[in-house]
């Protein structure tokens, strides 16, 4: 079989994740090493993704690790898209259930070419909630060329 062949029988998909805000930052690279490697050992190829940053959550979530229950209304949010044989997926997931450090996760079929991140979603709202100021606005409008004050038709 080609290696194009391949690809036609691989799946995108991409995990969005929250890890657990009692994790130090110094060790999210390892978490996220941890995800990585769970489907690249199932044969899997990262193809993009965004480092996990804190992030408010709206609602209180709680999860039990062990004999200890964790209550957080905070987390690190990160995704990876990568490419698996569909037939490999249920075997990522349900290791993927097991990692304690995921306060949660969700795994999806993605296109191939999407243009979303995390970071042109925040800085677009961060613009939306900070607006220009009008005095800038004002400032910028006076320094505008000046449209003409009549047009000649011949």
């Amino acid at each position: 079989m080609s290696t194009t062949e391949d690809r036609a029988e691989r799946t995108v998909y991409e995990i969005g994740y929250l890890v657990l805000p009692s994790i130090p930052e110094e060790s999210l690279p390892d978490v996220v090493s941890k995800i990585t490697n769970t489907f690249e050992k199932a044969g899997g190829e990262k193809l993009d993704g965004e480092d996990p940053f804190l992030y408010e959550l709206s609602y209180e979530i709680s999860k039990q690790v062990g004999a200890r229950k964790y209550v957080v209304h905070e987390a690190y949010l990160g995704w990876i898209k990568f490419e698996l044989e569909a037939s490999a997926i249920e075997a990522v997931k349900a290791e993927l259930d097991k990692t304690e450090e995921l306060l949660r996760f969700l795994l999806i079929k993605v296109p191939t070419e999407a243009g979303f991140t995390f970071a042109a979603a925040r800085a677009a709202l961060e613009e939306k909630m900070n607006p220009t100021p009008v005095e800038e606005v004002s400032a910028a409008a006076e320094t505008a060329p000046e449209a003409p004050k009549e047009a000649v038709v011949e």
